[in-house]
């Protein structure tokens, strides 16, 4: 699954996004609210430091015992942050390596005279909660290429609907992104620019609520993200008897875990430090591990000559690259000819992933380096009949595949970083397992000959079938080497 934007494609899965909660007004149900763009910004800038993957603006409060704002009044306050969200964005770091940098900015309205006067280059998600009753705001987006977030409701925003009773929730639900969705895609959006959001506590109960987060799952069969809109709800109130709105953030982290258990996929939230820290504790008990495969390439399509060298023909850039790629790994695997070729020891600053090199004959060196080099633990792959010396490392003997489920199956490793060679590489294509491509082609090079390995091994030798990634990211550096990013695409998830 990918949400794409303007600017990037986000793979999914992948650790759940968190969408801060910015508010540019002084009526928001929780209080926390400004006028001063000075404020807003701040307040953006402060939850990007705790963890935030995106950052929601909204100058008109959805409460509906207010007046609506004017449409002249919601587009000042709205641009009174765009101006200097960029500079903002730009200057935050982010606090790990998996969070979203630099953050996006979804904007929060729903009336199409809004906006058709903010969407432009610097905002990257509309977050409508109109429920789209037509199709203005899903041409705009798909003008604009914005993503649009579809929010299940019933009649007007700004009217209370606390009346609804529903006879069938879920089915009235999928009934509604049915029709909601086919609106967007005739308008001009792709599937992967959508986003779709339940509607915790609009025209809805308590019950209501509770039965969504358990049968969640029913909309997630559309293969859109899924937002939850989970901070500080009147269900948490309800259940825990807090009418004030700003007790309520240990009951947000909890809707928050039941949310990750279900599989949603992003989470719009007022204290994001909290659910941030959550995330983190959380991720490594999900199960699932992701495979990242890093190499260069030359003009030519190739990963080295025959002979497994040069080792080194990119420039400092690409290993400066490799390095913050590496800082993603908790385990990082390749094969005995690429550590030779390399003489790698596959370190990484202020980190201890586990180094692991595969051979079925088990012939490693041991005077390499990688063995004298101090890092993570060293892990070796053999087959079963092997004759491996006695070496400072933990033996495996099993096949590529025995080795990935013990992986899985270990809670502190989420992320596994392949770098190569060719035939580890291939092998891992046929098990149709890389979620993530990063390439550098170095155009500065040409190797040749029908022998040189490419990333899927040699030429002739055909995949059993079609692998399908889509171009997230692609950057030129100074010398003329293309930095590339692909994601499996949404034909493969």
């Amino acid at each position: 699954m990918i949400l794409e934007t303007p600017t990037r494609k986000i793979s999914f899965p992948r650790r759940p996004l968190l969408m801060g909660i910015v508010n540019i007004n002084d009526d928001s149900f929780s209080g926390d609210g400004s006028l001063d763009p000075k404020k807003a910004l701040e307040q953006a800038r402060q939850q990007i430091k705790e963890g935030a993957d995106i950052i929601d603006i909204g100058a008109e409060s959805a409460r509906t015992n207010r007046e609506a704002i004017s449409v002249e009044e919601e587009v000042r306050r709205l641009r009174s942050f765009l101006d200097n969200w960029v500079r903002v964005r730009d200057e935050t770091k982010a606090i790990d390596c998996e969070q979203i940098s630099p953050s996006l900015l979804s904007v929060n309205t729903w009336r199409p005279e809004v906006v058709e006067q903010i969407l432009g280059p610097e905002i990257d998600l509309l977050n409508d909660m109109s429920a789209l009753p037509d199709d203005r705001n899903a041409r705009l987006c798909a003008q604009h290429r914005v993503p649009l977030l579809i929010m299940h409701s019933v009649g007007q925003p700004k009217i209370s609907h606390t009346h609804k009773r529903w006879h069938d929730l879920m089915g009235s639900m999928v009934q509604f992104f049915e029709e909601k969705i086919a609106t967007a895609k005739s308008a001009g959006l792709k599937s992967t620019q959508i986003v779709i959001d339940p509607g915790l506590d609009f025209a809805k109960q308590k019950d209501d609520n509770l039965l969504v987060l358990r049968e969640l799952k029913k909309i997630k069969s559309f293969g859109c993200p899924v937002l939850l809109p989970i901070s500080r709800k009147t269900i948490i109130g309800d259940v825990l008897d807090l009418p004030d709105p700003c007790e309520r953030d240990p009951g947000t982290v909890a809707l928050l875990t039941q949310g990750i258990l279900k599989g949603a996929h992003i989470f719009r939230v007022h204290n994001v430090r909290a659910c941030w820290e959550t995330l983190k504790v959380i991720s490594p008990f999900q199960g699932r591990l992701r495979v990242i495969l890093n190499l260069a390439i030359s003009a030519d399509g190739k990963i080295s000559t025959t002979g497994n060298s040069p080792a080194h023909f990119t420039s400092k850039a690409d290993l400066k690259r490799l390095l913050e790629i590496r800082k993603q790994a908790d385990a990082i695997l390749i094969g005995r000819a690429t550590l030779e070729a390399d003489q790698m020891t596959m370190t990484v600053e202020g980190r201890a992933p586990w180094r692991c090199v595969i051979s079925k004959e088990g012939k490693f060196d041991q005077s390499h380096p990688f063995f004298h080099t101090d890092g993570g633990p060293r892990h070796l792959i053999v087959s079963s009949t092997a004759e491996t010396p006695e070496l400072p490392a933990t033996i495996h003997r099993t096949d590529l595949s025995g080795f990935l489920r013990k992986l899985k199956n270990n809670p502190d490793i989420n992320t596994l970083l392949c770098e190569g060679g060719g035939s580890l590489a291939r092998k891992l294509f046929e098990l149709n397992i890389i979620d993530e491509i990063n390439l550098t082609w170095a155009p500065h090079t040409l190797f040749g000959g029908k022998d040189a390995p490419t990333i899927t091994g040699l030429c002739g030798d055909f995949l059993p079938s079609s692998r399908h990634y889509e171009l997230a990211r692609m950057t030129t550096h100074q010398n003329d080497e293309v930095f590339l990013t692909y994601y499996k695409s949404q034909l493969e998830s």
